[in-house]
């Protein structure tokens, strides 16, 4: 997630307004001492951890939803998929979502669909698998080094 996505995010996540909420985007807003960001992985720990109640969840899902983009989106429905009310929340945004965002309502709704299921849990083990990144912590090759001989 580059910077801007990550300031964008803490925007929309703050704009919620709970205390939860405003938890939330000051987590994915910060940087730890040795310049760590959250990721997507690191994010989910912390919805869960910090969104317990479903009047929460649900407000933080229409605000992903109005803004459009499909991977917090995925992220808040691999939360919520085994919570029936906000699965039917979620449910009845099918016209509003993306394509992929549908397919994956679509697996939470029909567990048989193994395309859908397939394509969702793939999607999610790609957003989760990574928690933290540390910009700049490698040292670049140098250029001479790179070159194949």
């Amino acid at each position: 997630m580059s910077r801007s996505s990550r300031e964008a995010l803490s925007s929309r996540v703050a704009a919620v307004g709970t205390p939860a909420a405003k938890a939330l985007a000051a987590f994915v807003a910060k940087k730890a001492a040795n310049g760590a960001v959250a990721c997507w992985g690191a994010i989910a720990d912390e919805v869960k951890k910090s969104l317990n109640d479903d009047a929460s969840i649900e407000a933080l899902w229409k605000t992903m939803v109005t803004d459009g983009d499909p991977r917090p989106q995925l992220v808040l429905l691999s939360i919520l998929k085994d919570r029936p009310k906000l699965v039917a929340m979620a449910q009845a945004d099918q016209a509003s979502v993306g394509p992929v965002v549908r397919q994956a309502l679509q697996a939470i709704g029909d567990p048989n669909d193994a395309e859908a299921n397939r394509g969702f849990q793939a999607r999610i083990n790609e957003l989760l698998a990574v928690k933290y990144f540390v910009p700049d912590s490698v040292e670049p090759k140098k250029e001479s080094q790179r070159r194949s001989k």
